[in-house]
């Protein structure tokens, strides 16, 4: 795991969010033809008459293949998230797999990571720990 994977940890939680909003936000299309039609009443004078309305099976069919796309790609963004989050769980040291949890998988910055912790550590110590880490592996 490097350090670039771990800070797409982030951007991988919003962009799951994203897609799961443009599951919801699917528009309905309408379509319009223009059709003949007649007055109800005599002398029944034929004209031509505009109508809109949805193409019910273009609409599923559209929506089937781009809801199963969308799916896709979430779960695929949900196994890279799951996927990160264990590796940090399998950490040993407690220090760097809290500094890494909360850098990483909560997105705080050096400073509020420092102060999450406490002990006196500043913003560089521990950026210092994290880098020596991955670092080594």
């Amino acid at each position: 795991m490097d350090k670039h994977k771990l800070s797409q940890l982030r951007y991988l939680k919003s962009e799951i969010a994203m897609l799961k909003e443009q599951i919801g936000d699917i528009q309905v299309h309408t379509t319009s033809d223009s059709v003949k039609a007649s007055q109800s009443s005599f002398p029944y004078i034929e004209y031509t008459a505009k109508i809109r309305g949805v193409d019910v099976q273009e609409y599923a069919r559209k929506l089937r293949r781009r809801q199963r796309r969308l799916d896709r790609r979430v779960k695929e963004l949900m196994d890279l998230v799951e996927e990160i989050e264990e590796y940090i769980n399998t950490i040993d040291d407690s220090l760097t797999r809290q500094i890494l949890s909360l850098r990483y998988v909560n997105g705080l910055t050096w400073e509020q990571v420092a102060a999450s912790i406490g002990g006196g550590n500043t913003a560089d110590s521990v950026r210092k720990v994290a880098e020596r880490f991955l670092m080594r592996n």
